[in-house]
């Protein structure tokens, strides 16, 4: 048995580094393509690596004895001898250019190798200057679309998913409480932010001038010099380019302060905060409402947008909350592209201590994903009669994602689509759309009758890919008009449909799906980043799909 220091995903990472460094330093294409295929391999084992003999590592496919002493080589030190080597000769800068999305290896190695650019900054002007589109198998539109990531890409580099915030925020806080008692997070990460631009802790101290120093002698702490003042300090932590900014305050300030710090200026200005409570002592944030004759406000509502006129209708108790979820809908397979089979997911949706299940893998016109076949669908659906034998308790549901191909039709025939209980319909090609065709699509697919779910409406990636355009309102309306739910896509990489458009849905009164879009066991708990920004735009338990009994949830895709 070997024990890997990588989980499964940062060994594929690894490994898939290396294929695109070879592709872009032109190394045997054959050695690559052998690799890629047994990545393939990898990424599609259900369990842990780290619990396979060597045996039983080349029984995945595609696996041979050279890449097991890469694997070996990964887990006695993080790395291998062929990565270490081949990154040394690679420019740093070619491996941002490889973030690029549709910019795969062959082509940065044409950019590398022709134009002699390896870095945003050189590529940026061979685009202005149109020296791009002249390369072979290029062209205007991938000049472009490579521009226009390049700026998005750059904009978000200092900035965090809600998950990596999360994870980096435990880490430093852990480090903080070695040294203060009273430490509180603040900032974006208090309000549930979908994106991050800094980590805001408020610390309570008696000695402030001596605390500056204390923080910045922890190890893994750098400070900014240039920003700080005796009460804030300010500066990074260990290589994470996200600005850290402690504010250090005496115990009478420590709530006025926590509040300052974790609320939006609009919300600030909407309680004249500045005028009536800046710095003075408080002994709970309740006070601040009571003394402004407003109600209570969570802290991941405090954006100055709607939470004040949602107040006004509801109360925080109406709020989605974890424990209110019933099921989990939109979830993948090894049918599809997903890493553990049906009954190990449902089985893991179910020690969650939740009712139903719903399997939504790929369709077919998702090949690249594996997408079911109509054979599949068949396979797939009695395995899960036989499935639904074994449990009185526990339900799985026949769902499907199906691809809203370019002209807004699903990519079953009605005989098909009529054979699932709920199907989700979501765009996964063509993404690059003005905003009459996203629209004109999006609207056909909502009112094809089989439709339940709208998945990831706006089909962005948090701080990697920008979302096609939308008249969110009318695609509200286009839901409620013909009985679909709209998708809060529950994975830290999309969280789509965005919090600020969910007060509309609530108004409006269409229901809201969270949905973990969970591809292996361990993504079935992302539904917690869900319930987080749900919380933030409002979302109501009653207006959340999956927290409907199973009758109920029946009934709404049955459209009656």
């Amino acid at each position: 048995m070997i024990y890997l220091y990588m989980e499964n995903d940062e060994l594929v990472d690894s490994l898939e580094l290396l294929v695109k460094l070879w592709d872009v330093h032109g190394v045997n294409e054959f050695k690559a393509k052998n690799l890629s295929f047994a990545i393939r391999g990898i990424d599609k084992f259900p369990g842990l690596i780290n619990q396979l003999t060597t045996d039983q590592l080349l029984l995945i496919p595609g696996v041979g004895k050279v890449i097991v002493q890469l694997i070996y080589e990964l887990a006695q030190s993080g790395t291998c001898q062929e990565l270490e080597e081949i990154v040394e000769k690679t420019p740093p800068g070619i491996l941002d250019l490889l973030k690029i999305k549709g910019l795969g290896a062959k082509k940065v190695r044409a950019i590398w190798q022709e134009l002699n650019v390896s870095n945003f900054e050189d590529l940026n002007t061979a685009c202005q200057d149109g020296q791009v589109e002249k390369l072979k198998g290029f062209g205007s539109a991938i000049q472009s679309s490579i521009q226009s990531q390049i700026i998005y890409i750059q904009e978000n580099r200092k900035k965090l998913r809600l998950d990596k915030a999360i994870f980096l925020s435990d880490r430093i806080l852990a480090m903080l409480q070695v040294t203060f008692d009273k430490i509180a997070i603040s900032g974006e990460l208090r309000r549930n932010c979908e994106v991050i631009t800094s980590l805001v802790f408020v610390i309570e101290t008696d000695n402030i001038f001596g605390s500056q120093s204390e923080i910045s002698e922890l190890k893994g702490f750098s400070e900014d010099l240039k920003a700080s003042s005796p009460f804030t300090w300010r500066g990074f932590f260990e290589d994470h380019l996200i600005p850290i900014e402690i504010y250090l305050v005496d115990e009478s300030e420590f709530v006025s302060a926590l509040f300052q710090h974790s609320a939006h200026e609009n919300h600030l200005e909407s309680i004249d905060f500045y005028n009536q409570f800046q710095g003075k002592t408080l002994l709970t944030e309740e006070s601040i409402y009571q003394a402004s004759n407003k109600p209570f406000i969570l802290p991941e509502m405090r954006e100055g947008l709607q939470e004040f006129e949602w107040a006004s209708q509801h109360t925080n108790s109406d709020l989605i909350e974890d424990q209110d979820l019933q099921g989990c809908l939109h979830n993948h397979s090894v049918y599809s592209d997903g890493k553990n089979t049906l009954q190990e997911m449902a089985e893991a949706c179910r020690s969650l201590g939740l009712y139903y299940f719903g399997i939504a893998d790929h369709s077919q016109y998702a090949a690249y994903a594996g997408g079911l076949k109509e054979e599949d669908v068949y396979r797939q659906h009695e395995e899960i009669d036989r499935l639904n034998l074994l449990w009185s308790d526990f339900t799985i549901l026949k769902g499907i994602e199906a691809d809203i191909l370019p002209d807004g039709s699903l990519d079953y025939n009605d005989p098909i689509l009529s054979q699932f209980d709920y199907v989700v319909a979501s765009v996964h090609a063509n993404l690059t759309m003005d905003l009459d065709k996203a629209m004109a699509r999006l609207i056909r697919a909502i009112e094809n009758p089989h439709t339940s779910i709208l998945g990831h409406p706006t089909g962005r990636l948090l701080l990697s890919r920008p979302g096609y355009p939308l008249n969110t309102d009318k695609i509200l309306d286009a839901c409620l008009a013909n009985g679909v739910s709209i998708e809060l896509n529950a994975s830290p990489y999309r969280l789509d449909l965005d919090w600020r458009h969910i007060y509309a849905a609530m108004d409006k009164g269409v229901f809201v799906s969270i949905n973990p879009d969970a591809h292996k066991i361990e993504g079935l708990k992302d539904m917690k980043y869900g319930v987080k920004v749900g919380r933030k735009g409002g979302l109501l338990k009653a207006l959340t799909l999956n927290a409907l009994p199973l009758n109920e949830l029946k009934a709404f895709f049955n459209k009656n």
